[in-house]
């Protein structure tokens, strides 16, 4: 019986970013970077000291550059702590279509347009030196 692994359970086209993403939580707001995103959620990188738990739930201001900032309601679905940072992939649960439109088309141009040099999904060639 074959392994199901996340990319199988995927439904949307992620896309790697480095954008800013602000939490507002209580009277706090938490500045954080997502690392990938798709219509379906993101990774979400912080650098305060609350550890997140499987179902919280995150009200998120993501920035898309050249799209404005977009509302989204998410719950996170697979927290981890890193060396500098709590992070988590957080599944979005209220989206707009005006915001599921701007990420849309947010990844759709992040996977046409070269990120330093490179296409994005290319892994250049390099020759080891003699």
């Amino acid at each position: 019986m074959p392994v199901e692994t996340d990319l199988d359970r995927r439904t949307h086209t992620r896309a790697p970013c480095r954008v800013d993403v602000r939490e507002v939580y209580g009277a706090h707001v938490i500045e954080g970077r997502a690392t990938n995103i798709s219509e379906g959620g993101l990774y979400l990188q912080r650098l305060d000291e609350r550890t997140l738990e499987v179902g919280d739930t995150l009200s998120l201001d993501i920035a898309l550059p050249a799209y404005g900032r977009v509302r989204v309601r998410g719950v996170v679905v697979k927290p981890t702590s890193e060396v500098f940072y709590e992070s988590a992939a957080v599944r979005f649960v209220e989206l707009s279509p005006l915001a599921a439109l701007r990420i849309r088309r947010f990844v759709f141009d992040r996977g046409r347009r070269p990120v330093n040099g490179e296409v994005l999904g290319r892994i250049p060639l390099v020759r080891a030196a003699a």
